[in-house]
């Protein structure tokens, strides 16, 4: 039976082993094991403060992750915050039921009423002992990894990417700081806020990947390296040799405008670790096509 597209977001929304529960001042989706008294226990810790923002509170509490979010109240009033929330929260069990590996979920709570949502919350899986792929690759090469690892770790990686690809789905900020991993041949997509899932994974949103990706490593991995690796993740009707300029030339003009961002309104707090070996020899350093 093929399901209607408000079905099809019910089922993202409360999927099965998942259930209802009421809550003070709104509702949650928890997963089946976790009762209220466990679910509200698990709000009122403190635990450890992640990240903090006038909208946003992410803190980890053991295994878990709380994130949660305040709405303005007119992007409540019209719909926009109830959207925006369940968002990332689908967009996890869309991955989840595709075989993508994502956080494990835990809850989704919504705070308001009559439709209106003032806030809202998610619990999930705390990657324990991982870190995003460019902290991950600058930490080994500082160690002194032999380069065949770095082929092998980038193989893995795209295989990575493309069941991403072909489960429906496509991030939009697919740069290595949004891939989490803890041993270089496991991985997982974090930040589902940008994904878009039930959509054709086409050759736009490809390149946009590809430049995400290759802007991430440039600065420490070859073309020897990254060439093989931008290879991996082609379909057999896009050839490599008219592809690598195009991605070469996107990967520099968006350097270029994010550098100009930077000069106007000071650099990012959190910075690629491997934006620190660019004016050192590269890995393997050759140019293919």
């Amino acid at each position: 039976m093929t399901l209607s597209k408000s079905q099809d977001q019910q089922t993202l929304l409360c999927p099965e082993g998942f259930t209802r529960i009421a809550v003070p001042g709104g509702a949650a989706y928890a997963r089946r094991d976790v009762d209220k008294q466990q679910l509200m226990k698990l709000l009122a810790y403190d635990g450890e403060i992640l990240k903090s923002s006038a909208k946003s509170r992410v803190r980890r509490l053991g295994h878990w992750v709380i994130k949660e979010t305040r709405h303005h109240w007119a992007s409540g009033i019209i719909g926009r915050a109830r959207r925006q929330s369940r968002h990332s929260w689908m967009a996890l069990h869309y991955l989840h039921k595709n075989g993508v590996r994502v956080p494990e979920p835990l809850a989704y709570i919504e705070y308001g009423r009559l439709g209106v949502v003032k806030s809202s919350a998610q619990i999930f899986q705390y990657l324990s002992f991982s870190y995003d792929v460019e902290t991950y690759l600058s930490m080994r090469i500082r160690e002194g990894t032999e380069a065949e690892f770095f082929s092998s770790f980038l193989a893995a990686l795209a295989a990575s990417i493309n069941k991403l690809g072909a489960s429906g789905a496509w991030h939009a900020d697919l740069s290595g700081k949004n891939i989490m991993t803890r041993d270089g041949a496991v991985f997982y997509f974090v930040d589902l806020e940008a994904v878009e899932y039930g959509c054709p994974y086409d050759d736009e949103k490809r390149l946009k990947n590809h430049v995400q990706l290759y802007d991430s490593f440039c600065d420490a991995l070859s073309d020897a390296l990254l060439v093989p690796f931008i290879g991996a993740m082609l379909p057999e009707h896009l050839d490599l040799r008219v592809w690598m300029p195009k991605v070469r030339k996107a990967q520099q003009e968006r350097r270029a405008r994010i550098e100009a961002r930077w000069a106007k309104q000071g650099p990012p707090t959190r910075l690629n670790p491997l934006r620190e070996f660019r004016m050192e020899q590269p890995l393997e350093q050759e140019r293919q096509p």
